[in-house]
């Protein structure tokens, strides 16, 4: 979590450059955030200076060399406090959940709107978990598709003959 009062600093990888410079240009002309490095990869990131410690990442998830999914880990282990968020036109139900599983503290689509992308960045930064609503909707699915396998106790039948007496109160 950032320090109160200061500035939420964001790192940015994206190897769009048009859309890497919007992103930047849209976090350092909003109060209370701060692009701290905006990088075409994910190497350049882990490479950078660790002068500054940045709060949020926003990751693209296909990039060239290190995939933006690969990259969370290695930040993370770089940055332990750092939330790395993910800012991708992908949203197949393999890309969403090895995201979240490398650690990815939410996941976006990249036509999320600038004022909801920034809310989401603010969301992060306190502990959230922002996801745009189409990814929240498939990762509900793909949970109700497999749910999770009852936990096995190992009960004797003894053991469970008691349960149940114990349930019915009898």
């Amino acid at each position: 979590m950032p320090n109160p009062g200061a500035p939420i600093q964001v790192l940015l990888v994206e190897d769009h450059r048009a859309f890497r410079e919007g992103l930047a240009a849209l976090i350092n002309g909003t109060a209370g955030f701060f692009c701290c490095g905006a990088y075409a990869s994910m190497e350049q990131a882990l490479n950078r200076s660790a002068a500054v410690q940045p709060d949020l990442a926003l990751l693209d998830i296909d990039l060239p060399g290190m995939s933006g999914i690969e990259g969370i880990g290695r930040l993370l282990e770089r940055w332990p406090s750092i939330y790395p968020l993910t800012l991708t036109v992908h949203d197949d139900d393999q890309r969403i959940l090895a995201a979240l599983c490398a650690g990815a503290s939410g996941y976006l689509l990249k036509g999320t709107a600038p004022a909801r992308l920034l809310e989401c960045l603010k969301e992060a930064a306190a502990g959230g978990a922002p996801m745009s609503p189409e990814v929240a909707r498939r990762v509900i699915e793909v949970f109700r598709k497999r749910p999770p396998e009852a936990p096995d106790y190992e009960l004797t039948p003894h053991e469970m003959r008691i349960l149940k007496l114990l349930v019915s109160g009898e």
